[in-house]
């Protein structure tokens, strides 16, 4: 007997005939399946566990969790607590902002390096790499100014949290109130290529150095069911070629660590492989978004029946 079999047979005369056959999936386990999501997803929010759902850094690669979203969306699961990391941060931020999925892509056209920073145009990559003073990131800034405005963090519809680091102190800086641009911006500053954000007496770089993926995060917000979505990185394809290849290689393995850790914290976990995608290869977004559609799709079933296994004590405690 499968496992959805077993759920149903705890729930009995709930699965009725008409019920059923109103239903027209391909096999016997996802008519049980979807007739007893919807059922889930109907529950009052008192009714069910709190689901969380926590985004990971990963630069252009972590524009898959838009696609990632939008699967979720279409399913209908609800988010009662959201937390995210750099480009997490950024997805994040504006979903729980109120931005359905489907606009979340239209994001994704007005990011390019002229939205980044006015100084690549202008110094140029080789004497970026050697200047003695990092590229301005003023422009990002008022990107997320222009979008988000004055929203504030108890203004979500979704309630949100984004971490950054303290550059002076190595401390990691959680943002769950006040203004939501400028900690979106902060979570996702890039160290050794922006210049650090000022706020709060704090000069703030990109939180993946400190909280790559949130799932501590997300549960401290009291998320009883945590989804991970994480685009780790990929070793096997390139080798470095130069110093600051190194550098950064070296960074990611510290990364990698820090997901594999966070993620034995989550219930769940949808891992988009976005292998031949860079940090900075702002021309893919789209193309890892897709990716993460895929990766959900692929994924939402499983996801549904351990959620749904998860959810039984909760359904059946009245």
């Amino acid at each position: 007997m499968s496992i959805l079999r077993k759920i149903a047979t705890c729930l009995g005369c709930l699965l009725c005939a008409p019920c059923i056959f109103a239903i027209t999936p391909q096999t016997e386990d996802e008519i049980l399946r979807q007739f007893m999501w919807q059922r889930f997803v109907n529950l009052p929010k008192e009714a069910r566990p709190k689901i969380g759902l926590a985004l990971s850094a990963g630069g252009v690669r972590g524009f898959a969790h838009v696609g990632v979203l939008e699967v979720l969306d279409s399913a209908q699961l609800p988010v009662d607590y959201l937390a995210g990391t750099s480009m997490g941060s950024v997805i994040g931020g504006f979903y729980a902002a109120g931005l359905p999925a489907d606009k979340l892509w239209e994001i994704g056209d007005h990011i390019t390096l002229k939205t980044i920073t006015p100084d690549f145009n202008t110094i140029g990559l080789f004497k970026f790499l050697f200047a003695h003073k990092l590229p301005s990131s003023a422009n990002l800034s008022k990107f997320f100014e222009d979008k988000l405005g004055n929203k504030q963090f108890e203004d979500l519809a979704i309630p949100f949290s984004c971490s950054a680091m303290d550059i002076k102190t190595g401390e990691r800086v959680l943002f769950n109130s006040g203004p939501l641009a400028i900690a979106v911006r902060a979570s996702m500053n890039l160290p050794g290529v922006f210049e650090p954000v000022q706020y709060r007496h704090r000069s703030l770089v990109d939180g993946a150095v400190v909280d790559y993926l949130p799932t501590d995060s997300v549960k401290q917000m009291g998320a009883d069911y945590v989804i991970a979505s994480v685009t780790p990185f990929d070793f096997s394809s390139k080798t470095p070629t130069s110093i600051l290849g190194y550098v950064n290689r070296v960074s990611d393995v510290r990364a990698a660590a820090m997901i594999e850790e966070a993620s034995k914290r989550a219930d769940f976990v949808v891992t988009t492989r976005v292998l031949d995608i860079g940090t900075l290869e702002l021309k893919k977004l789209h193309q890892a978004g897709e990716m993460g559609v895929k990766e959900m799709h692929k994924n939402l079933g499983a996801l549904q029946e351990d959620l749904l296994l998860y959810a039984l004590p909760y359904v059946f405690k009245k």
